[in-house]
Formats: C-alpha cells, sequence, structure tokens
C-alpha cells in the first residue's frame, strides 16, 4: 500500500523513461483538486521534480501545449474542487477535465485508473503501455491507499490479461481523444502482454458498473484466511463476508471508526462471525464532503520535498481470501458496499498472491481493536441536507455560458432544484466574486467580462445553516474555449524570458528549463528561486545554431515553434510596453528580428 502526495506512485508512473515522450494518457478519478492534475500534467510532460517542489511557468506552459488533445482526466461530476488560489491558468485545465455525469443518489464515477501510451523519441512507432488502477484520487488527501502497476513488454512474454482491453476502450469512448479512439486503444491492448509485480498473477481486471451484472467476489467454501480492508461498509455486504468459508475461517475486518460505530449503533450483532475489527481513522477527502462555512474547502497537506508525512486516513480497497498456497485478492477501487459492487462504476483487479505480496498485506492490517461505544453516531442535519442538494443540483441542474465580447450570460437548463428557502447557491467563474444566484431564474448576468478569460468551468456554492460545500461544474461556454483563448491566457501568464526558455524547449524536443519561477507564484517577487537560477545558467533566447540545429533534425519540431512565436510574440510586446519592461521589450524585439529572418528562409 501506498500513502502521500505528490511522493505517492501514480504520479512517479506517470512520467515517461529517459528516451521516450508521452504519447496519450487518460487518468480516472472520482474527485479532483486542479492542482494536483497540474502535478500531474507536468510528470506526464516528462519535467522532473526531484528536489523542488513545485514545477515553473515555462515548464507548465510546455506540458499544457504538448498535451492538449492527448491527455484527458474523467471525474464524477461535482466532485471537481474549486482551487484555494485560482489563478486564471488553472482555466486552461478545461481542455483536459471531463466531468462523468451520473447522478449520485444511484450511482458514481468511482473508477481509479491511468491509462497512459509512450512512444520512443527516435522511433514513434513503438510504442509502451502502463496501467495503474488503484483507491487513490487526483486529490491531496493523505491516507493509506492500495495500488497496482502493470507494465507492457515488447517481447510478447508477460502475462496476457483478460479485461485490459475493454477497460481501456471504455475509458478511450469517454475520454474522446482526437487521436485516441476505442478501436485504437482496445486493438493495441489486446496484443499485448505485461510486466506484473513480483509474486503476481493477474488474472483479470474488471470495469464494474450498471450493466456489468457485477456483484460481491464469493471465496471458495474452505477458504482459511479473509481479510478485508474498505473505509467504508454496509451492514449487507459485512453479513456477505461474515458468511465466507466456513465454521474454521478466520476473518479480519478493518475499516474506520465512524463506520464501524456507525453499523454497530444500528446492530449490535452486525459484525457476528468475523473474528477481529480493526480500526483507523477516517480518510481526508478533500472535497467530498459538506463542511462548517468557517472552515472552507478542504485542500489537504502539501509536503515539502524534503518532507515525508505519515498517512493518517485509511482510504485502500481490498479483499483477501487464502487457504494454503491459494492466495487471492480484489484490489482497485471498489468499497466493501452493494453500491460499490452493483451501482458505482469502479475499476477492480482479481490476483492470485503469492508469499512476499501475502506477507505484506498482513504486516499492514491494523493492530488497533474497535471498542464499540454505546452511543450512536451523531448525523449534522444541514451537512447532511446540503450533500444531498449536491447530489441534485449536479445531477439535474445543467449550465452553459454565452460569452460576447464585453458579457457573459449563464444559462441554466431550468431554476436551481432548492428544496426550500433555506438553502443559498452561489455561482461565479473562475477566481471571479461569488454571485447569489436569483431564485426561480434561469439566466445570471456578468457583466464587463473579457472574452479571452471564458472557461468550461464556474464554481458553484451551495450552503445551510453553518453547513457548506462548493465544487466546480463544467459548463460549457459558446463559443467554447479554443487555440486563440489559450494564447491570450498564456501570453498573459508568461514574461518574456520565460516565453523564451520556452520556444529553446520546443526547439529542442525536451521538458523546459525551470524558467519563470514556481507556476503558481508571482512574477518578480524578490529573490530568485531555484527555477530561476537553472534558466539564468541556461541562457534566454534561442541561439541562431540551436535554431539551425532544431531545423536540420526535425523541420516539424521548428514548424511547431514558430507557430508559437506568430501566436504569442506579438502579445508579449504589448504586454512588456503595458508593464513598462523595456529590457524584456529589447529582448523580444532583439529575437523577433534574428527569427523572422532565418524562418522566412528555413520554413
Amino acid at each position: 500500500m501506498n500513502s502521500g502526495w505528490p511522493s505517492f506512485s501514480v504520479i512517479d508512473l506517470l512520467r515517461p523513461s529517459e528516451g521516450w515522450k508521452t504519447d496519450h494518457a487518460i487518468l480516472s478519478t472520482y474527485s479532483a483538486d486542479l492542482v494536483v492534475i497540474v502535478t500531474a500534467l507536468l510528470a506526464i510532460g516528462g519535467c522532473d521534480l526531484d528536489h523542488r517542489k513545485k514545477g515553473s511557468r515555462a515548464e507548465l506552459v510546455r506540458a499544457i501545449e504538448s498535451l492538449r488533445d492527448h491527455v484527458c482526466v474523467l471525474a464524477q461530476a461535482g466532485r471537481v474542487m474549486i482551487p484555494a488560489t485560482p489563478r486564471p491558468i488553472l482555466k486552461l485545465l478545461d481542455r483536459f477535465v471531463r466531468a462523468v455525469e451520473m447522478d449520485e443518489n444511484k450511482g458514481s464515477w468511482h473508477a481509479k485508473a491511468v491509462l497512459v501510451r509512450y512512444a520512443r523519441l527516435d522511433d514513434p512507432a513503438d510504442r509502451q503501455w502502463r496501467f495503474w488502477i488503484g483507491s487513490r484520487n487526483l486529490t491531496r488527501g493523505l491516507n493509506w491507499e492500495s495500488g497496482m502497476m502493470l507494465m507492457s513488454r515488447d517481447d510478447n512474454r508477460g502475462q496476457q490479461i483478460d479485461g485490459v482491453a475493454e477497460i481501456g476502450a471504455a475509458l478511450a469512448a469517454r475520454a474522446n481523444l482526437p487521436a485516441f479512439s476505442t478501436e485504437v486503444v482496445g486493438s493495441e491492448l489486446a496484443k499485448l502482454t505485461w510486466e506484473c509485480p513480483k509474486g503476481v498473477k493477474v488474472r483479470k481486471v474488471s470495469l464494474l458498473g450498471p450493466g456489468s451484472n457485477s456483484s460481491l467476489p464469493n471465496p471458495s467454501g474452505d477458504v482459511q484466511h479473509v481479510f478485508v480492508v474498505s473505509p467504508f461498509l454496509d451492514a449487507t455486504t459485512v453479513s456477505a463476508i461474515a458468511r465466507w468459508g466456513n465454521t474454521k475461517t478466520r476473518r479480519t475486518l478493518w475499516s474506520t471508526a465512524f463506520e464501524l460505530q456507525r453499523l454497530y449503533g444500528n446492530n449490535k450483532k452486525v459484525f457476528t462471525g468475523i473474528e477481529q475489527v480493526f480500526v483507523q481513522s477516517s480518510p481526508d477527502l478533500p472535497g467530498e464532503c459538506a463542511e462548517l462555512c468557517s472552515d472552507g474547502a478542504s485542500q489537504g497537506a502539501e509536503p515539502t520535498a524534503s518532507e515525508e508525512i505519515t498517512p493518517a486516513g485509511l482510504h485502500a480497497k481490498l479483499l483477501y481470501a487464502a487457504k494454503g498456497a491459494r492466495r487471492q485478492l480484489w484490489i482497485g477501487s471498489a468499497n466493501a458496499t452493494v453500491r460499490a459492487w452493483g451501482h458505482n462504476f469502479e475499476i477492480v483487479a482479481e490476483l492470485d498472491l503469492g508469499h512476499d505480496p501475502t506477507d505484506a498485506i498482513k504486516q499492514v492490517v491494523g493492530t488497533e481493536s474497535f471498542e464499540p461505544r454505546p452511543a450512536s453516531v451523531e448525523i449534522d442535519n444541514d451537512e447532511l441536507a446540503v450533500e444531498g442538494t449536491r447530489k441534485n443540483l449536479s445531477a439535474k441542474w445543467s449550465l452553459k455560458q454565452i460569452v460576447s465580447e464585453q458579457e457573459l450570460e449563464i444559462v441554466a437548463s431550468e431554476p436551481p432544484p432548492l428544496p426550500d428557502r433555506s438553502f443559498h447557491l452561489e455561482v461565479a467563474v473562475l477566481g471571479g466574486p461569488w454571485l447569489e444566484w436569483p431564485r426561480n431564474e434561469v439566466r445570471l448576468p456578468i457583466p464587463h467580462f473579457r472574452r479571452w478569460q471564458r472557461a468550461n468551468f464556474l464554481q458553484i456554492r451551495l450552503s445551510r445553516g453553518e453547513a457548506m460545500c462548493a465544487w466546480l461544474q463544467v459548463a460549457p461556454c459558446d463559443p467554447p474555449p479554443d487555440d486563440e483563448r489559450d494564447g491570450a491566457l498564456i501570453a498573459q501568464y508568461l514574461d518574456p524570458r520565460t516565453f523564451l526558455i520556452w520556444v529553446k524547449s520546443i526547439l529542442a524536443e525536451a521538458p523546459a528549463f525551470p524558467a519563470g519561477g514556481d507556476w503558481d507564484g508571482e512574477i518578480n517577487e524578490g529573490d530568485a528561486s531555484i527555477n530561476d537560477r537553472v534558466a539564468e545558467e541556461a541562457g534566454f533566447m534561442p541561439t541562431v545554431e540551436e535554431i539551425l540545429r532544431a531545423w536540420a533534425r526535425n523541420q516539424s519540431a521548428f514548424a511547431d515553434a514558430d507557430d508559437k512565436v506568430k501566436l504569442y510574440l506579438g502579445q508579449l510586446e504589448q504586454r512588456a510596453k503595458e508593464n513598462d519592461d523595456p529590457s524584456g521589450l529589447e529582448l523580444l524585439q532583439n529575437f523577433k528580428r534574428n527569427w523572422t529572418a532565418l524562418a522566412s528562409e528555413l520554413r
């Protein structure tokens, strides 16, 4: 099991090996944090964050520009978090995030997986795949997690695994990336064999969900040991687990204090048949629950590069059954609940284990026994009502944005379905001021809005009494965000020196040098950061030799750089004038003279 962010292995998994680049990727999660998505994009783009806490502005722009239309993040509608500091550059992530519209009163998109295809730099037809499944969301929650990574082999000597091609095709269908179709993904994955963790045989992987006829596993009646690890439970599933095996089967359950006490409060005999019940703290789940208004949205802890934060909460999901040398494990995103195994979309792998993985599981199962309290779990009615209303809004209240040159109008499918006047609903563009939605209305104008500032994200905030929840809702713009919108945001984000460092990276077909300061920092904040010092040593302006060398090596890389120069250079010159930056303006104009002369001859 794994813990921590950003050192968690999912982020490490995304970074391509030396000599390779990311071709396409799909990341599936229940809840998502835009800041964590930024970290994922940096890793996918090849940025090495060793000894650094964050990527730089140049690295982020390089990642966004190179991965647009190649990477998709799938998340449950209503479960994308509002960033604590909603910087304008985060609007560009609307080109990556797809909300899966499911009514959470019935089921959720709860599948956690990463599917990545890489291409070798000197031979793009040579491809590798990585496939991770587990329990972790793309958030900064620090919990005990579980997961497994598979890597494709090019010698056909790995394991053949049922279900990988079907899951890949299903993810590709939802991601809808232009050159990563269901047919292409399914056919490529069907031909692969996989390198699996030592001591593990993967029998199959499955996408559970509506129409899949999925159900809780039913191990053979002679199993000797049963371990179940799940942060969320229900009485029906606990009762089924208590019947696994026979009278000699030893059963162990590891869950959270809240869930165990809740079930015990409803039925004092709920754990009959389970010999050991261990307890762990509830998981840190940013953005998934209503909170007190005074607390604000939980963002989770963020460790520094030299700091290791110990996980507290339990978020892993494991079902284990064994007799002698026959050891079965189910691992993935599904909790031990009827909802998970019958109503949600989940991804689960069924494994056969050797000694070493089995011993590892035994070592991490909790040791603090559950001691029930006589009192029942107290539930805040306002929090419960707000969370229920959030689900209704996410499922039934669709929004779109009509954008003109000077105004934005938010248009709803219907008046917001609020139960009564005790609920308050507010809306804001990303980073804008909150406006209360007028009751019984379907339109809300936002005056003095500039067209290039649009994004397919809206901030939604719902409150009742002291309880509040807030989220980002995907609300399509008309006209939709395009390259011109992206260009305007990037031109506002980069300074002249950072722009030139980025152009150098395009010419070199390499990750950008760290430049421009931390991606979420302010420009010219004082002392140069480690990112800026590295950039100074590299030199800002592409030399004539570098430009010619890039053209000779790969004319498409030169053409890509030329496109970026044409799109951004004029806007950056204008911004340097507005900001009274004569040295930056001179740098851009010198570069423009050299580049224009060379480009006219080379293109």
